[in-house]
This record gives structure tokens, C-alpha cells and sequence, in this order.
């Protein structure tokens, strides 16, 4: 049950984020702000949670938990002794993200947060999903809104960056 609520409480974020509207430009831009932090530190506080209680001793998978099942697939949730380390990382840099850009946001705040948010819950999918599909469909779904991000709110060169990240992961390499 902790690993669908480190997934779903990111999104609670985003739908509060933009479900409200908010009355002047300066509240606008600290409410946004403090949704989008405090929802990270809430996913970061569930995934410390998660960390004190996974037993080290073992090797199997902990915390499973099926959450949808279809003809197709089953979405199967996890963690192992070294996605644990990945998603507890995620939740420590998010926070850290959105506090390093505190004052230097100032445009499309709403969207910028709603992007860290979207690319908290893509990463943390990819670390706890047990099927090797999804871990593709979810891996690949983060680069729209990276390549969005960095594409907005990236500095010098900014639309070459992004245009390079998507030539990079898209086009595949020539062998040597």
C-alpha cells in the first residue's frame, strides 16, 4: 500500500495544482510553490518510511502489492535492495529541486511544478514497477516532459539542449 501512495500522492499535488485558481500573482506563485513542496516532502517522508522499514537481510522483492489486473498485463509494484536507493534519491532531489529554483521561477511557475511533479511520479514508476514493459512504457514517458522542461525553463541555448536530448534518446547510435 506505500509504494501506490508514493505514487499517487504526487498527483494528488498536481490535481490541486490545477484545480485552483488563485487571486493575485504573488500568492499565485508562493501557493504553487508550497503545494508543490510540501508534496514532495509529504513523498519524501513516505519513502523514509519505506526505507526503515525494508529488511535488508533479504533479496527478494518487498512491499508487492498487484494493483490493476487485464487480459494484457498486471501492473505488479516493488522494491529490491536497489530500487530502494533510487526511490528514496528521487524523493531527496525533488524537494532539492524545487527549493534550488525558489526565487529564480518566476514565469509558468504552475507549469514548472506540475512538471516536477509529473517527472517525481514517471521516475518513481520506473524504480517500482516489476514487469520489464512497463518499466520501458514508464522510462520513456519521462522524456516528454524533461525534454518540456528543459525546453521552458533551461538557460543559455536552452531550445538546443532540449532539440539534442531528443535527438540523442530517439535516434539510435551507429555501432562501432
Amino acid at each position: 500500500m506505500l509504494l501506490l501512495v508514493l505514487l499517487i500522492v504526487p498527483l494528488i499535488g498536481i490535481f490541486i495544482i490545477s484545480s485552483r485558481s488563485f487571486a493575485t500573482a504573488d500568492s499565485h506563485l508562493n501557493e504553487v510553490k508550497t503545494i508543490g513542496l510540501t508534496t514532495s516532502i509529504v513523498n519524501l517522508l513516505i519513502s523514509i518510511v519505506i526505507w526503515v522499514l525494508f529488511d535488508f537481510s533479504t533479496n527478494q522483492f518487498q512491499f508487492v502489492q498487484e494493483c490493476y489486473e487485464s487480459k494484457l498485463f498486471s501492473i505488479y509494484l516493488g522494491v529490491d535492495g536497489i530500487s530502494i536507493y533510487f526511490v528514496l534519491l528521487t524523493t531527496i532531489i525533488m524537494p532539492i529541486a524545487l527549493l534550488s529554483n525558489w526565487a529564480s521561477i518566476t514565469d509558468n511557475v504552475k507549469a514548472y511544478v506540475i512538471i516536477v511533479l509529473l517527472l517525481e511520479t514517471l521516475l518513481l514508476a520506473v524504480f517500482l514497477v516489476l514487469d520489464i514493459f512497463l518499466f520501458y512504457v514508464f522510462f520513456e514517458s519521462i522524456l516528454p516532459p524533461l525534454f518540456i522542461l528543459i525546453g521552458l525553463f533551461g538557460s543559455q541555448n536552452k531550445v538546443r539542449a532540449s532539440l539534442y536530448l531528443f535527438l540523442y534518446t530517439f535516434l539510435p547510435l551507429p555501432h562501432a
